[in-house]
């Protein structure tokens, strides 16, 4: 434990991301951060689209309801690739290391909830970073946030299904605090009902200024505070997907029968300490497009 925090200690001194990381989750209210936050986004570049009727209504709704589904996003073809190519790709449980890598679903130890891929497979993956530049995605992320976005995070994990229904780490209710301001992106990359683990939100729980200590929450604190009932629960079929601003109240609910795969984006204000410390790989080779954003890809991608 010592270890890990001079470790911690040392990134704090040495990398300004981690500075930032920590500084904005010192800040517990809601108004406050939204002022920081419209102050960092109005010194960052601003993302050149026109926009349509359609995703200005669409960044309304996300601000207000705090989620946002987004139909036909990924193709079926596209769909399949991504699930095969995460099938046989090595990933890990994050809180449990020395399980070392493997396979999943089919080779995942049995103490496994859920298990991440690494960012150099991530890059890999068939079809990730076209789907986290989809200009209309962009269109009303960039709204969103004020400023043009920042990718700082590629991300894939498979979670486990487990009989016994228990929750840990962030299958309880908890705010993410990724950022003074972000949103991510959610794919279902397989069908998700009841029983495969479907993600849980409370719809504008991200502007009540209420429960802000980080830290995680049980369901009946939840219920105290929003009241019964004010959680939904997101199933759908593989190709499902939807944004969400997860700084409100959120929880992916233990599978108990089927696993559950899910590709995500983050897209935030600055760069993430979850992300890359580095870029990995460069636009216009090895099948990245030569025409993406080099700022909005900047943590995953070198320019040419």
């Amino acid at each position: 434990m010592l270890k890990q925090k001079l470790k911690q200690g040392l990134k704090v001194l040495t990398d300004k991301r981690y500075r930032q990381f920590y500084a904005q989750r010192q800040i517990l209210g809601i108004p406050s951060r939204e002022r920081r936050a419209d102050s960092l986004a109005s010194r960052l570049p601003v993302f050149e689209s026109k926009g349509t009727n359609e995703t200005l209504a669409q960044t309304a709704t996300l601000k207000d309801r705090g989620y946002l589904f987004l139909d036909d996003l990924i193709k079926p073809d596209q769909l399949q690739a991504m699930r095969a190519f995460f099938s046989a790709n090595e990933c890990a449980d994050p809180y449990r290391p020395e399980l070392g890598n493997f396979v999943a679903p089919g080779n995942a130890p049995p103490q496994t909830h859920v298990a991440f891929f690494s960012n150099e497979t991530i890059i890999r993956a068939p079809h990730a970073l076209e789907i986290a530049n989809n200009p209309k995605v962009l269109s009303i992320v960039s709204r969103f946030l004020g400023a043009k976005p920042t990718i700082s995070l590629l991300t894939a994990w498979w979670s486990m299904p487990h009989k016994d229904g228990k929750a840990e780490e962030a299958e309880l209710f908890h705010r993410d605090v990724d950022d003074i301001r972000f949103v991510k992106l959610f794919c279902y990359l397989t069908d998700v009902d009841d029983v495969s683990g479907p993600h849980v939100f409370v719809p504008g729980s991200q502007s009540v200024n209420k429960l802000t200590k980080i830290r995680r929450y049980q369901d009946s604190e939840i219920a105290d505070a929003f009241g019964e009932g004010s959680h939904l629960t997101f199933t759908g079929k593989a190709g499902t997907a939807f944004l969400e601003n997860t700084y409100g109240f959120h929880r992916g609910v233990p599978p108990t029968q089927k696993p559950r795969l899910l590709f995500q984006v983050l897209y935030s204000l600055r760069n993430s300490i979850y992300g890359p410390d580095r870029p990995v790989g460069r636009i216009g080779m090895d099948g990245v497009p030569a025409d993406i954003d080099p700022f909005i890809n900047r943590v995953y991608l070198s320019p040419r």
